[in-house]
């Protein structure tokens, strides 16, 4: 019997390394002429591409990336929400894991996915260069498995972006040096366009070519810098599938919202036939909850285009279709996935079919009104959002107890339910000269103007408590426990005094800051906190970040000492056995603005057990928590003037950043790390650093 089992086993395991891949991949960093917005600029793309290459593999792939670096500036690349198990040297934050790359240099990155599928992305993590070096990272399920919802026949990656007219480091720059919060950006992006509502841009807006009655998949990512994103597509409900990577109970919505660095993935379906020629927008602005602070107010769209069906049938999963072709098929579970959105690809075994396809643009004339599904003829540009859909009175906490039921009652007149859409590169020539492949190939000037969606107002907290407590785990979960670290940390922004003699930006003469439990992290610049923990190089950081506030006081108060606003700025790390069981509770303050903070976690994924709004109270707040099925997530929005509760096991080896994902408050110091150690043996010991890591 032993002998049986053993020889299964061992089946098993073979199966799993003949099928597994690797994948190989040249990144080139360079300046690459861009236009937008009328003007051709400067920017640092990945192989000339804005968005970058789209990575696709499976679960149980390895992937080896080359990085080269033409820029005039030290970049590094980071692969957001892939654990990285023991290969921390490869997750790429500066400074962190690794010294910069400089420029004429290069790094290879090498690691394995493990136990993952779903949308995940990549992205500069140097200065502010993720502006426009970013692209998405897709994981699909490993041969002879399957997604846990009807499989969809067209998958679409939608990257938000965000677009400034004067080059991303100097607007940074500006803001280092006179202590001011950076300049805004002048308009978002859907797959590196504005959209309709801005000059210059209607007929490169992105175009995805739909055929009714295919079922289709949204991989939406927010790539943006400082925005959250509420998002919507006209005449069309959204189901909720994963987020973050992770599998989700389905819930239908007639919008979503995402921090920077989430994703999330929508089965989208059409409640009639709409006939070849029908358009609908897909529409996205800004989500702020602070009273006060600017923000972009502008709208951007892309459209989703009724055409004749194809060629290659979107049903015939195993059609060989030429990745330039508009209808590619995305590879579902018995379909080989061929990485062809990159320059020097290749793999280990036999080529196949990527849900890569160029995105069409079309040549057409922008009406001087806009119909939409709830909002009357809005004017263009449209720089203010439609209309707010109503909603009913959400509760403070945000993770409620289980519940079985797939739907919301978001009040919503334009919602219905039903069924699908298509594929398209995500990725286009950062020029601007993109094919015009649109499917049916119609002239679309006399095509009437597509349909608007009303969007939540920018201010609308209901709707975001609302989206937020939808999102929860397929099924009952198996929590770490029991917990061994229980862990308070503030986040938060705050306000240094400006030194005698010198004029400084911020508010009444102040420097903008931000940090976490009064600690505003300052990252090494001799040695990377990876190398220095790993080496054992005294000086670089100290081990003693608080576990809990230094002060307690009314973090959400409005009447808050100056006395609390200035952090401390240290290099601060916190410590950890392999193999605990941590649980954190975020608690947003109002020191200076009661933000919304998107928190993200490298090395590791965690359970959301609860939010909340005002200061987290254990004597209440515990009764809160969801400890059936909470949702799995690698990035957390805790809510302005609140809180979440995170937990997760500590069994990845190496140093770990924590970080706000909101660049602006990134820079000033909202981060800390933790450092997790060695367990036992091998495969609980970080794996040596490769001998082309890069020095400082």
């Amino acid at each position: 019997m032993n002998l049986l089992l053993s020889t299964l086993l061992g089946l098993s395991i073979l199966f799993t390394c003949i099928h597994a891949e690797v994948h190989y991949h040249e990144f080139v960093i360079e300046a690459t002429p861009v236009k937008r917005l009328c003007k051709t600029h400067m920017r640092i793309t990945v192989n000339g591409m804005y968005p970058g290459p789209t990575l696709e593999a499976r679960n149980g792939d390895t992937m080896i990336i080359k990085a080269i670096n033409h820029s005039p500036y030290n970049a590094t690349l980071h692969w957001h929400g892939i654990r990285q198990t023991r290969t921390a040297w490869a997750d790429g934050p500066e400074f962190v894991t690794q010294c910069p790359i400089r420029p004429g240099q290069s790094y290879t990155y090498r690691f394995t996915i493990e136990g993952q599928e779903g949308t995940l992305w990549w992205h500069a993590h140097s200065s502010w260069l993720r502006a426009t070096v970013h692209g998405a990272l897709i994981i699909y399920p490993k041969l002879g498995t399957s997604y846990p919802f009807p499989k969809p026949q067209r998958e679409l990656p939608v990257l938000l972006g965000e677009w400034w007219k004067r080059d991303p480091i100097s607007v940074l720059r500006q803001a280092q040096r006179t202590g001011a919060p950076p300049n805004i950006s002048d308009a978002f992006t859907i797959n590196g366009q504005p959209g309709d509502f801005f000059k210059c841009s209607s007929q490169e807006t992105t175009v995805f070519p739909v055929s009714h009655g295919e079922t289709a998949m949204l991989r939406v990512i927010n790539a943006a810098m400082n925005n959250e994103l509420f998002l919507s597509v006209a005449g069309h409900t959204m189901t909720v599938v994963a987020a973050d990577a992770a599998y989700t109970k389905p819930f239908t919505t007639p919008f979503i919202l995402l921090g920077p660095g989430q994703t999330t993935d929508v089965l989208i379906s059409a409640p009639v036939h709409y006939p070849v020629g029908s358009r609908f927008y897909i529409a996205a602005h800004a989500y702020s909850a602070a009273p006060g602070i600017p923000f972009d107010n502008t709208t951007t769209t892309a459209i989703i285009e009724y055409s004749h069906p194809t060629a290659a049938s979107p049903f015939d999963t195993n059609a060989n279709v030429d990745a330039g072709s508009i209808g590619a098929v995305a590879p579902a579970a018995d379909v080989n996935i061929e990485a062809s959105t990159t320059a020097t690809t290749a793999t280990t075994s036999p080529p196949i079919p990527s849900i890569s396809a160029t995105i069409a643009t079309t040549n057409r004339q922008i009406p001087s009104t806009i119909a939409t599904t709830s909002v009357a003829n809005p004017p263009v540009p449209l720089t203010v959002a439609p209309t707010a859909t109503t909603n009913p009175s959400i509760p403070a906490s945000t993770a409620p107890a289980s519940s079985p039921s797939t739907e919301n009652n978001y009040d919503n007149n334009n919602v219905n339910p039903a069924s699908n859409i298509q594929s398209n590169k995500c990725a286009v020539p950062s020029n601007g000269n993109n094919n015009n492949n649109n499917g049916n190939g119609g002239n679309h000037n006399v095509l009437p103007p597509p349909l608007l969606p009303p969007l939540p107002a920018f201010n609308d907290t209901g709707a975001a408590a609302f989206f937020s407590a939808g999102i929860k785990s397929p099924g009952p979960v198996e929590l770490p426990g029991p917990v061994t670290e229980r862990l308070f940390f503030t986040v938060g922004l705050g306000l240094y005094f400006c030194p005698p003699s010198i004029r400084c930006g911020g508010p009444n003469n102040t420097i903008f800051a931000a940090s976490m439990n009064n600690v505003s992290f300052v990252l090494p610049q001799t040695f990377s906190l990876l190398q220095a923990h790993h080496f054992k190089i005294p000086g670089v950081f100290t081990a003693d970040f608080p576990p809990y506030p230094p002060i307690q006081f009314d973090y959400t108060g409005n009447n808050i000492s100056r006395s609390l606003q200035s952090p401390v700025k240290a290099t601060k790390l916190y410590q950890l056995k392999f193999g605990s069981v941590v649980e954190i509770v975020l608690q947003g303050t109002n020191i200076f603005a009661g933000e919304e903070h998107p928190m993200h976690l490298h090395g590791h994924e965690f359970y959301v057990l609860a939010t909340g709004t005002g200061n987290f109270d254990p004597r209440w707040d515990v009764s809160k928590f969801n400890l059936v099925d909470p949702p799995l997530r690698n990035t957390i929005g805790v809510p302005a003037r609140g809180w979440a509760v995170i937990r997760f096991e500590a069994n990845n080896p190496g140093v770990w950043l924590m970080h706000c994902h909101i660049d602006a408050h990134l820079g000033v110091g909202l981060a800390m790390a933790f450092i997790t150690e060695n367990g036992f043996g091998e495969l609980e010991t970080i794996e040596p650093p490769p001998a082309d890591l890069p020095v400082c």
